[in-house]
């Protein structure tokens, strides 16, 4: 942290500013407060906690009868910081991409908020820490698979924005990792609910990111990202995969029915699939049927209901 700066007050300077040559530190602070609100801004705070959310839920799912909270608690602590650092990584990467999207243009590196070396310290400490708590804390396969995960992420995923529309595949699948991370955290082998719930938060990001992807697709092309809706203007192609993907999703949510433990929580989990699944699927057909601005906002709202509203029906069914 800069110290307060000081300045001599020059004798019988006419007009002189009665604030010199005393302590000034607000500067000092502001420019502390910013670099810190830049580091801040390197988590993406709101989807690292979402992330972590899905973690715990399938550490929860996975095993409900008991539920050790030292190993919830590092778990949680050993997600946040992975996730940290993926997408610390992720805006390193991509940094010169950002520069060129109004939406990406204030992140830390193109805004000059933070160098490049901080951002690859950043990256790489929460990286260590991260692995270091799993391994020592939880247990040595969910070291591993959230080294796998960020490899995904950062080196396979984050590059191939460029190259082909099939990025967002590699996307989905290091996004439904850390679900797997979870089951691995609390069980020594995943269980078919973990494996059901993996499937429908791959399928969730789709429709979820076809509705950004239209969005913004003015960006992203700009940017010379190879999006979905940049190879395919006209948005027929991400309806369409919207809709496909949100029916799977559906079917994957009632997997689970096969092993619940009786008829009350069979017709329970059913139903809240159905209940939560049933608008994310009306908002995608509305998407495929008229791909606009109205219609993917629509749909993005709808993906944002459905994962939450999803994850605490799976804590009902399994927690009564």
């Amino acid at each position: 942290m800069s110290a307060p700066i000081e300045t001599e007050k020059s004798s019988g300077q006419a007009g002189s500013d009665p604030s010199i040559g005393t302590n000034r530190p607000g500067k000092a602070d502001s420019d502390s407060e910013s670099r810190m609100s830049a580091f801040v801004e390197l988590t993406k705070m709101r989807i690292s906690i979402m992330v972590v959310l899905t973690f715990v839920v399938a550490a929860i799912v996975s095993q409900p009868q008991f539920i050790d909270p030292w190993i919830m608690l590092w778990g949680t602590v050993g997600c946040l910081l992975i996730c940290f650092s993926g997408n610390a990584m992720n805006m390193y990467v991509e940094r010169k991409t950002d520069s060129l999207m109004p939406r990406t243009a204030g992140r830390p590196l193109p805004a000059d908020k933070l160098t490049s070396i901080e951002v690859l310290i950043f990256g790489a400490a929460t990286f260590v820490a991260s692995t270091a708590i799993f391994w020592n804390l939880v247990n040595w396969q969910t070291a591993v698979c959230a080294a796998v995960n960020w490899i995904v992420y950062v080196i396979v995923y984050t590059p191939l924005k460029r190259k082909t529309w099939f990025n967002t595949e590699i996307g989905a699948v290091a996004g439904a990792l850390p679900v797997i991370m979870g089951a691995l955290a609390t069980t020594e082998t995943v269980p078919l609910v973990a494996w059901a719930f993996f499937g429908v938060l791959v399928f969730w990001q789709f429709p979820h990111f076809m509705a950004i992807a239209w969005k913004y697709r003015h960006e992203y092309k700009a940017g010379g990202l190879q999006m979905l809706t940049v190879v395919d203007p006209s948005g027929k192609r991400a309806g369409f995969k919207s809709v496909v993907t949100c029916v799977l999703l559906i079917l994957c949510s009632l997997i689970p029915v096969v092993e619940v433990r009786t008829i009350f929580h069979v017709i329970l989990l059913v139903t809240i699939s159905l209940i939560v699944g049933a608008p994310y699927l009306k908002a995608s057909i509305g998407f495929n049927a008229d791909p606009n601005d109205i219609t993917a906002k629509k749909l993005m709202r709808s993906s944002l209901l459905y994962l939450p509203l999803y994850m605490a029906g799976l804590l009902i069914v399994y927690l009564t």
